[in-house]
């Protein structure tokens, strides 16, 4: 049997690898794994808080719902824009998708009642959308798919009244204060109703309506006194006194 001189022992066992039992991961590539898991965990937590609390929620409550610092949450989002670009571009696509497609429906007064129906139940369950719907976050994607709502509503509500259904002085203005009407009764009255602003898009579409002869009955009944009661215990002191503190917050980011 061959020995190994005593002069060179020390030197083999010194310089021979460890014997490895697995394939290890290299370091950048657990950091790159840690990186996009944290990525995803903010925009799960800002997706949800923001369509509750509107897009001026502070960073800091994102962060800790994510379960990250808020270093973190800067590291992947420098900006609140960036955040907004990056979570709202596709749920913003979705809505101007929608009022593209009743415009190219064949009947305008349907397309009409079709889209306030669609735009109006979104908005309502993400109040960061109707925000955005109405204020620009910044240049960038967002802004680019606001550009197309404009041109798009004008030409839905022309739509609708040459179908003659509609009435001839409605607006592109009317139609956004509508959305806008909707969107916020929607939001004030969830907390005893879900669906409580489809009983009064329905009461807005026959004013809507050029002539009638009978109003058309809701499928939604009116909300009862208890519920009206209800609504009005959970309602701030100032109907925006949440927005004033999200936003004195949000402006120190």
């Amino acid at each position: 049997m061959t020995r190994v001189p005593a002069t060179t022992r020390g030197r083999f066992r010194r310089t021979t690898a460890p014997r490895q039992t697995g394939a290890s991961v290299p370091e950048s590539h657990v950091l790159r794994r840690d990186a996009r898991e944290n990525r995803q965990r903010i925009l799960e937590a800002a997706g949800r808080l923001m369509a509750e609390h509107g897009l001026a929620t502070p960073l800091e409550d994102i962060a800790m719902s994510a379960g990250v610092g808020i270093g973190t949450l800067y590291r992947r989002f420098p900006t609140r824009t960036d955040l907004v670009e990056a979570l709202f571009e596709d749920r913003l696509a979705a809505y101007v998708a929608d009022l593209e497609t009743a415009v190219a429906m064949a009947d305008g007064w349907e397309a009409l009642v079709w889209y306030l129906d669609r735009a109006t139940a979104r908005q309502v369950a993400d109040r960061a959308l109707a925000e955005l719907i109405e204020h620009s976050p910044g240049p960038g994607s967002i802004q680019q798919l606001r550009e197309r709502v404009l041109p798009s509503a004008e030409a839905l509500v022309e739509h609708a009244r040459a179908s003659g259904r509609a009435r001839s002085d409605l607006t592109v203005s009317d139609l956004a204060l509508i959305q806008h009407m909707l969107a916020e009764l929607g939001t004030a009255t969830s907390v005893v109703s879900s669906t409580a602003w489809r009983r009064y898009l329905v009461i807005i579409l026959d004013g809507l309506v050029g002539s009638r002869t009978q109003p058309t009955p809701p499928e939604q009944p009116a909300l009862t006194i208890d519920q009206l009661q209800a609504l009005r215990e959970a309602q701030p002191p100032s109907p925006h006194a949440n927005d004033a503190r999200w936003r004195a917050r949000a402006a120190r980011r």
